[in-house]
């Protein structure tokens, strides 16, 4: 084997799959990338098990081949030898890359070895523009769990039927819901659950207007979009059942300005408790107060004003969650909704009535 491939072509490519190479060293093959050519293509792909991505490309090569090179070792080495021409050539078990004044020898494993996944193609197939996937996921994918042993709770649920795609994320005190219309469809109505690593390496490179087609069969959901395929396996158990978690009305809504709400309540972070996070909202007349402490006894207080209401309430939260939620919404303005000191509230953008976040009160 020996073929030219230009430097930034290939870290570009590299960089689309190399997030799932493994960093513990479990099994030394994870640590690894499989490099194929075929057919005037280069396919470049990693796997940490759970998810597996492929990026492929155009090159001009005479032979088919197949080796296996240490990914993150291999993306350092592109990424610092600029815009360059590069030889990559293969001898036994090493690999040799060249330039002009620069070599490296890499060690090779078998690469059959390397665990790919069995296709998941199947008829279950829907498509949706790549930006509006990526805004669905970065509309929710915060409020997913990190690594809970509620181990359904670690990823988004994606909810199809044949008009509309719900995607909901909670880790048990707070919860994101949007919906976005199906225009490209075929498929029945049913659920699953894409772990937390999968919606993460999805929102890094799901970028442009073109399609993404989402295909699912039994325990597997596929996401091809430009050169770039998607494998992960699915989450298996049952998602709690959000609709209970979302107000259906709220007595109290308050609109707020978001460049107001969100410094305000990062100010009052400062100095809340670094563990439970907690800040008290009051609401009195036509006055807002979010305030907070700490054990040290230091306090920050910041009023808003807003129109007139006849409800007086003192409610507590996690500010990180709060803040986390009005980041979310794109609009100017806020809707904080509320009904009691012991009832969640209700977090929407005027903007787009398609998006909901939830935040469980906290006793303080």
């Amino acid at each position: 084997m020996n073929i030219i491939i230009n430097s930034e072509e290939f870290v570009s490519h590299l960089s689309n799959v190399v997030g799932v190479v493994d960093r513990k060293q479990t099994m030394p093959i994870l640590g690894h990338v499989l490099i194929s050519g075929s057919s005037g293509e280069i396919t470049i792909t990693a796997t940490d098990l759970e998810v597996q991505i492929s990026s492929k490309f155009k090159a001009n090569i005479s032979d088919d081949f197949t080796i296996t090179l240490p990914g993150r070792k291999l993306f350092d080495i592109l990424r610092s030898l600029g815009n360059t021409d590069i030889e990559l050539s293969s001898e036994n078990e090493t690999a040799i890359l060249k330039t002009e004044k620069s070599k490296f020898s890499l060690q090779q494993l078998p690469a059959n070895e390397f665990p790919l996944f069995d296709s998941a193609e199947g008829e279950q197939t829907f498509t949706i523009k790549q930006k509006d996937l990526s805004d669905i996921f970065n509309k929710t994918q915060f409020a997913m769990a990190q690594q809970d042993v509620r181990f359904y709770l670690n990823g988004l649920l994606l909810e199809i039927s044949t008009e509309t795609l719900n995607v909901v994320g909670t880790d048990g005190h707070r919860l994101a819901k949007t919906t976005s219309t199906l225009d490209k469809k075929n498929i029945s109505e049913q659920s699953c659950i894409v772990p937390r690593k999968a919606i993460q390496e999805l929102t890094k490179s799901l970028s442009e207007s073109k399609e993404c087609k989402v295909s699912l069969v039994d325990n597997q959901a596929s996401f091809s979009y430009s050169q770039v395929t998607l494998t992960t396996k699915l989450i298996d158990g049952t998602f709690p059942d959000y609709n209970r978690v979302i107000p259906a009305e709220t007595t109290t809504n308050i609109m707020l300005d978001s460049k107001v709400l969100k410094p305000a309540l990062q100010r009052v972070s400062i100095l809340a408790n670094e563990k439970f996070r907690g800040v008290r909202i009051d609401i009195d007349n036509n006055k807002i107060t979010i305030s907070s402490e700490n054990p040290e006894q230091e306090q920050a207080v910041e009023d808003i004003d807003i129109d007139e209401t006849s409800v007086k309430l003192s409610i507590g939260f996690n500010v990180s969650y709060l803040i986390d939620a009005v980041n979310a919404c794109s609009g100017e303005l806020v809707t904080l909704g509320v009904n009691d000191e012991s009832t969640s509230a209700l977090i929407t953008d005027p903007s787009d009535p398609n998006t909901k976040y939830v935040v469980m009160p906290m006793r303080l």
